[in-house]
């Protein structure tokens, strides 16, 4: 029995696709999308490449499952925050928290998340796009719920939660621009210092009151 097949029998078919999944995430983050191989992640994961297309048809569809993955968990969390009876402002900084834990736990992941989110690959950029969508409407729905319970200034929710997702996103792409343990130390501050200056600027003042 080769290396393959011992591995293979000892993990079940419902866990084989995750297992891929994550081998997928070590490549990409090592080699690139576009230098990755199938036979690398096969090795990598310790399943032979026909397994893999058992799975995905491509490695496009590889890399699209792991940004299904991490959409489909940010979107449960959010969701649990939602319903976790906690004020708007502590949300805003549960989920800087959740960001920044991300990028410094699973740097992996959070490369691959940050380098291919342009990827020019054909239907690629419309997956992602609908990617960024459905977690800045979230974001809105969290401004727009803070507007209505009095913890947030009059704004349009549609203009400042892309604003903050790109600004919260940047952190991360300097990471990637200039890694090293100083920029990465900063990741233990960000959440407090963005949270605050996120904060600061939509918190409801007394100005604010005066034109209500």
């Amino acid at each position: 029995m080769n290396i393959h097949s011992e591995k293979e029998g000892k993990v079940s078919r419902g866990d084989k696709e995750g297992l891929i999944r994550q081998a997928a995430i070590r490549v990409f983050a090592r080699e690139g999308f576009h230098q990755a191989r199938m036979e690398t992640i096969a090795h990598e994961a310790g399943v032979a490449v026909g397994t893999i297309y058992n799975y995905f048809e491509s490695k496009k569809d590889v890399l699209l499952s792991v940004f299904e993955a991490e959409l489909e968990e940010r979107i449960s969390f959010f969701e649990e925050l939602r319903e976790s009876g906690l004020s708007v402002p502590e949300q805003i900084a549960q989920i800087l928290q959740g960001y920044f834990s991300l990028l410094q736990e699973n740097t992996e992941l959070a490369q691959v998340l940050l380098r291919e989110r342009f990827n020019p690959e054909k239907g690629f950029k419309d997956k992602l796009s609908d990617f960024h969508r459905k977690v800045v409407e979230r974001i809105e729905v969290l401004i727009q719920e803070g507007i209505d319970q009095g913890w947030v200034r009059s704004c349009n929710p549609r203009i400042i939660a892309p604003a903050l997702f790109a600004v919260v996103q940047s952190i991360g792409v300097w990471e990637m621009i200039h890694p090293g343990t100083v920029v990465r130390e900063l990741f233990q501050t960000a959440p407090n210092e963005l949270a605050d200056f996120i904060w600061n600027g939509l918190k409801k003042g007394e100005s604010d009151e005066e034109r209500d």
